[in-house]
């Protein structure tokens, strides 16, 4: 998809949120804002809801939908009920949040029915299967960044070994990299380069059925200063939070090692991974300014620095 189509995307869902008025009423008894409708929703639609569960249908933190739930409960519009676990709370709806769930009923019915008056039957068919495929594209696309875990590397030989196989794949079958043997060893000697301060400091992807599909190590230069090295992603992976995800793990721990600059060098073919380092505050710098002990690999012709203090606001 060009970047043209996704702004348009964007600015369309933008306005339809809009028009449509974000389930928000005229409800003047009521201090609310529209989370706290559509969480009214949910709890009507599944009566005896876990405060957990409605956090994972809304796509916020529990402590969030703590917040909304005393909101609720305040106002008259929900009541909790204890169920078989003592531990969680149940949601029902009360005769009060009926009563504003019918307005918000009429509200978005009356909202929809208005524009539906535009458009013939066969425009309405298509608007609504577009709508669910497009919904259910961002659910998964959503549910695949959820499912990928973050991992520490271990002592685990084979695990090192999978790691850089799929280094190696990118680097050759993807990018027509002309890598040597020895380029990708230091993974399966992460002692030497990536574990310090009592820590092995790389890390690696896993989908939800146990496959690799990305990895970052941070490797220092001095009390100061690091390397980021070895940062991949397979191809179906890139462009679903994995990056942001490993790299989240890489700056964290470069804030616990006390590291204020980071560099990396790479090759001029991975433009994409390029964008992403303009993206989040990396600077491109001349080689000749690279600190001494940083180790140049022969295939690099691009370098970059960034302030750890200032990429990391953007990843944490």
């Amino acid at each position: 998809m060009k970047k043209e189509q996704i702004e348009q995307l964007r600015h369309l869902s933008r306005k339809l949120v809009r028009e449509l008025g974000l389930l928000q009423p005229d409800q003047s008894d009521v201090n609310a804002t529209p989370a706290h409708w559509h969480a009214l929703v949910e709890i009507d639609k599944d009566p005896g809801i876990t405060l957990s569960k409605l956090a994972n249908l809304l796509l916020i933190s529990l402590s969030k939908v703590s917040g909304l739930i005393k909101s609720l409960k305040k106002d008259g519009l929900i009541e909790l009920k204890m169920g078989v676990d003592r531990r969680e709370k149940h949601l029902h709806i009360t005769a009060a949040g009926k009563n504003v769930l019918e307005k918000i009923d009429t509200f978005s019915q009356n909202k929809i029915k208005g524009a539906f008056e535009f458009l013939d039957e066969a425009e309405m068919l298509k608007i609504t299967e577009s709508i669910d495929r497009y919904s259910s594209a961002l659910e998964k696309s959503r549910l695949i960044r959820e499912r990928v875990k973050i991992l520490t590397l271990s002592t685990s030989r084979t695990i090192r070994k999978q790691i850089v196989n799929m280094i190696e794949n990118i680097q050759k079958n993807e990018f027509s990299i002309p890598i040597t043997e020895a380029i990708n060893t230091c993974v399966l000697k992460a002692e030497q380069d990536f574990y310090y301060n009592n820590s092995y400091n790389f890390w690696y992807a896993i989908d939800d059925n146990g496959k690799i599909v990305g990895s970052v190590g941070l490797k220092k230069i001095d009390a100061t200063k690091g390397e980021i090295k070895k940062f991949f992603v397979i191809k179906e992976y890139r462009g679903k939070g994995v990056a942001q995800k490993l790299m989240n793990a890489l700056f964290s721990a470069s804030k616990k090692h006390g590291f204020k600059t980071l560099y990396l060098g790479t090759v001029d073919t991975l433009r994409a991974a390029h964008k992403f380092y303009d993206k989040y505050g990396f600077r491109r710098i001349p080689d000749s300014i690279l600190p001494n002990t940083f180790e140049v690999c022969h295939l690099d012709s691009i370098f970059f620095e960034c302030d750890v203090n200032d990429s990391i606001k953007k990843f944490i």
